[in-house]
């Protein structure tokens, strides 16, 4: 794990973001007195999010209204040029961005960065982190227009990929770097373990897909050498698309090689 003083310094959450808080009552009063928070009304439309984001972070919310600003769309009623969640899914995408990429150096410090980058993209494209919304419930909770909600789009993946985004980044907001850090590595712990077993992780096919759409014909891979180096065997191997070499790969199988050429060439498809 990095050291993560210096990430709380690099990461503080700017003194001018503030938020308005509420007036007290005596719910707030009882959540300050039992559960360490600050006075504050509680929104009992979110109060069950909040307790879970609080279990997973053991932190409390210090102004749990940063959440629920979190969670409102532009279309809902509540919503205003300010007060959605457009801001802090910005903010939440970057501070995400940054912990799955710290998890993924200190857990695989054999993979290059081409690698890191697939499995990271993986990891916080836009239907894995709906996956993540929906493990919370988040559809349940998000403020949108009556329309909106007529025709689905609370529980759509463009919409839950970034209210989990936001989330992070109320998250960061209220509770800090370590606070948001846990929070992350909980939720994304297992697809990390497994990162490298994972089905999509066949390269071969992703390349196939997009040679099929662009070239209307599948690539070509050719071994170009098979040297011995310090007794082992290595595939060196090319991967041709529409006739023009893209990339090259190597490894101890043939099968390992072309996957590392695709892996490559899919990088240099997105530059």
């Amino acid at each position: 794990m990095q050291d993560h003083d210096f990430k709380r310094r690099m990461l503080q959450p700017a003194k001018t973001m503030t938020e308005k808080k509420p007036k007290g009552g005596l719910l707030g009063f009882i959540r300050a007195v039992f559960r360490g928070q600050p006075k504050g009304t509680i929104d009992l439309d979110i109060e069950n999010l909040l307790t879970r984001v609080e279990k997973i972070t053991k932190r409390r919310f210090k102004d749990h209204h940063l959440v629920k600003k979190a969670l409102i769309h532009k279309s809902s009623k509540l919503a205003s040029e300010q007060n959605n969640y457009e801001r802090m899914e910005f903010l939440g995408d970057a501070v995400l961005g940054l912990i799955v990429s710290d998890l993924l150096y200190a857990a695989y410090k054999d993979e290059d960065e081409g690698r890191l980058t697939y499995y990271k993209d993986s990891l916080i494209q836009m239907r894995s982190l709906a996956g993540k919304a929906r493990e919370l419930g988040l559809a349940h909770y998000v403020f949108v227009g009556s329309k909106e909600k007529k025709n689905g789009f609370s529980n759509s993946d463009v919409l839950l990929g970034d209210i989990f985004e936001s989330l992070v980044g109320a998250i960061y907001l209220d509770m800090g770097f370590e606070g948001v850090f846990r929070f992350v590595r909980t939720m994304f712990e297992k697809d990390i373990a497994f990162v490298r077993e994972q089905p999509e992780w066949d390269f071969k096919s992703k390349l196939n897909n997009i040679a099929q759409v662009m070239y209307k014909s599948p690539p070509d891979y050719r071994v170009v050498g098979e040297p011995v180096i310090n007794g082992v065997k290595i595939y060196r191997v090319t991967v041709d698309l529409n006739n023009r070499t893209i990339a090259h790969g190597e490894a101890r199988s043939k099968k390992e090689a072309e996957q590392e050429a695709a892996m490559k060439a899919l990088l240099k498809l997105k530059q």
